[in-house]
């Protein structure tokens, strides 16, 4: 784009109403404006970055690879513009902000307060949270849908929904390994040896952090015995609790696990990757809060 070209608002305001609504009448009827009106702004902000940014699939307009970019940011643009608006406006009562989260039952429990703390703590006195558990695919749906304004999730979205659905990396984190006192007594030798042979608790054999413990296992030759595959992550803490298995979790939140389930850490490490996700609907304006979320999202 030309150093001497600024972006104009109108322009990013009718590109991001014809993303929502798949055609230029669609967007003119919603704008109160004629489709003429509406495709000579798109055109001009088209110009001005210089790549297209939609491709025509039957009567539908679809967004390019440049134009999924460009509504991300749009969106962002819009998002901080409604911030600035409320926070100019600070002096009048607060409105609740609620907020409706799907999480699925293989992103740990603690994993997801940690991930939602800051809001919390920026907005407790307005927020109003709606946290939703489910599969992963029903999730996503409700979230292309806007029955949901995020999802958190341990694997990228499937290809299939990558047109309808959005999504980021809100953060990455090592693993630990941590067990009931009577298991660490069984223990012998140093991490990961000490892991050979003793009992584990896994995620079901098709999650992302099994699939990547078990490779990690097998570059150490380190064969541990699964007595369970366990997808809740709450019962799976539980069962560690009562000496079951050793269990593993994100280095995060190892402390507020030991302490709550009573379990001693036995080793970590940085190899293995407990990865979230945060998913939201495409072409519509994303929640503040969601925005604000992305944003502080963690430095890859």
């Amino acid at each position: 784009m030309p150093s001497a070209t600024r972006l104009n608002h109108k322009h990013l305001r009718y590109f991001v109403e014809v993303a929502r609504r798949g055609t230029v009448t669609a967007a003119a009827r919603a704008l109160h404006v004629t489709p003429q009106t509406v495709s000579g702004q798109v055109q001009e902000l088209e110009r001005s970055i210089g790549q297209p940014l939609f491709e025509r699939v039957g009567r539908r307009l679809l967004l390019t690879s440049a134009g999924a970019t460009a509504l991300d940011y749009a969106n962002a643009i819009f998002a901080l513009s409604e911030e600035l608006r409320s926070a100019l406006h600070s002096d009048r009562r607060p409105r609740n902000l609620a907020l409706r989260v799907g999480t699925t039952d293989s992103v740990p429990k603690l994993l997801t307060v940690a991930a939602l703390a800051p809001l919390i703590a920026r907005h407790r006195d307005e927020l109003e949270l709606t946290c939703q558990e489910g599969g992963y695919a029903e999730l996503l749906g409700r979230v292309a849908a806007g029955d949901l304004d995020m999802v958190l999730g341990d694997t990228p979205v499937p290809p299939s929904m990558a047109r309808a659905v959005h999504v980021v990396l809100l953060r990455e984190d090592g693993v630990s390994f941590l067990a009931a006192a009577a298991v660490v007594a069984r223990m012998k030798g140093r991490f990961p040896a000490n892991l050979h042979e003793m009992p584990f608790l896994s995620n079901s054999s098709i999650s992302a952090l099994s699939s990547a413990l078990e490779a990690w296992f097998a570059r150490h030759d380190v064969r541990p015995h699964v007595v369970g595959r366990i997808d809740d992550s709450a019962l799976l803490k539980g069962f560690a609790h009562r000496g079951l298995g050793i269990a593993a979790v994100p280095t995060a939140i190892e402390k507020d696990v030991c302490t709550q389930y009573g379990l001693k850490v036995v080793g970590r490490t940085d190899e293995v990757k407990q990865a979230l996700y945060l998913a939201r609907g495409r072409g519509r304006q994303p929640h503040p809060l969601v925005a604000e979320l992305e944003r502080a999202r963690q430095p890859r």
